[in-house]
């Protein structure tokens, strides 16, 4: 097996070799494990070398995911199969195939279709789209459901986490933490501890060209006491170590229909902890009510303050929590499982097609 990767670009990604540096001293999971397994060529930030003069001045006047597109189009014959992960991605490629009457394996791994564009979009393409890899039971019930698409497509698959990195550490629980950007309701969660005098931090990042709604609330709020703090420093080193000092871990969201926050959950989980988390409907194939955290309802300051407060002064409670949830993660949420299964899914469409290509890998600029 040979597969071209796409993955979404970011500019801070550093290179697979200083991750795989960085796993080696545990300072990062394994997110190289992915392109290891299914032996990966990657389109992130970076293009092959030898790409053809023109196409190089034509990629620094498009969008960067639309450049992406185009090399994974280009390079298709090299490979056996094309893994999409990310919508953004995923979406023109499969039109370009599409056009072209291509043959080629396209596996896709979805988060949030629901979304309007995404969805009329992915009615039209998802021909060439072979298999749908989709984390959330609430969007694998639209795709069959409302866009139509045939059930043998979509492949379900949980949400994951590296039980390698995230893992118990032992350290006494003397605070409550919380970590993530997206949908978060941090406003609530600081009403929930303000009177209570419990330390809780929260490991969040402001980016400013990302609209989040808890960035303006935070800052019409006055000023903060002294047992709550607000940063985020760069290292998952940092975050794993706020998750380790902490009774259990708080995942307070905004009223959402996809699974956010879930790697927050499942590294909390991971490491042993117990989580209060909001009841939103997309987050709902993790947490256990009552086995491995407690729900509480969407921004509802009294019922979280509850929650907190009982866990706070339960801590075997938290603990047996924490100990349950670690159990259901290393059944359930394995890293590892998680990409063996996508590496078969991958081998059966590149069998169903019999497609066979003469490998040539290519070296980055």
């Amino acid at each position: 097996m040979k597969t071209l990767l796409l993955i979404a670009a970011g500019w801070n990604r550093l290179s697979s070799e200083e991750y795989r540096k960085r796993e080696a001293e545990d300072r990062s999971p394994r997110v190289t494990l992915f392109e290891t397994r299914l032996n990966c060529d990657l389109i992130g930030d970076e293009f092959p070398a030898g790409v053809p003069l023109w196409r190089k001045i034509f990629y620094r006047f498009i969008p960067h995911n639309y450049a992406q597109v185009l090399e994974a189009f280009f390079l298709r014959k090299r490979y056996d199969a094309i893994i999409s992960w990310a919508e953004h991605l995923t979406l023109p490629l499969a039109f370009l195939l599409k056009i072209s009457r291509s043959q080629i394996p396209h596996i896709a791994i979805f988060s949030w279709i629901k979304k309007k564009k995404k969805a009329v979009v992915l009615r039209v393409v998802q021909s060439h789209i072979d298999r749908m890899c989709i984390q959330s039971s609430v969007q694998r019930e639209f795709a069959i459901r409302t866009l139509g698409i045939p059930e043998h497509k979509i492949v379900p698959m949980d949400w994951n986490v590296d039980t390698t990195f995230w893992r118990p550490m032992g350290k006494v629980g003397e605070m409550i933490s919380t970590s993530g950007r997206e949908m978060r309701d941090y406003v609530t969660l600081i009403k929930a501890v303000w009177d209570t005098g419990i330390r809780c931090h929260v490991a969040a990042r402001v980016i400013p060209w990302k609209k989040d709604e808890w960035v303006d609330r935070l800052q019409e709020m006055r000023e903060l006491p002294a047992h709550i703090t607000i940063g985020y420093d760069e290292p998952q080193l940092t975050v794993r170590d706020y998750y380790a000092r902490s009774r259990f871990v708080v995942l307070p969201l905004l009223p959402c229909e996809i699974e956010v926050g879930s790697t927050v959950l499942l590294e909390a989980m991971a490491m042993g902890k117990a989580v209060v988390c909001s009841k939103v409907e997309g987050q709902r194939d993790i947490l256990q009510d009552g086995v491995t955290g407690i729900f509480v309802p969407v921004q509802d300051v009294e019922a979280m303050r509850r929650a907190i407060v009982y866990l706070w002064e339960h801590p075997e409670i938290a603990e047996e929590m924490g100990r349950e949830g670690r159990k259901l993660v290393e059944r359930n949420f394995r890293l590892d499982d998680w990409v063996d299964r996508i590496r078969g899914v991958v081998q059966e469409e590149i069998d169903r097609k019999g497609v066979k290509r003469v490998h040539t890998s290519f070296s980055k600029a």
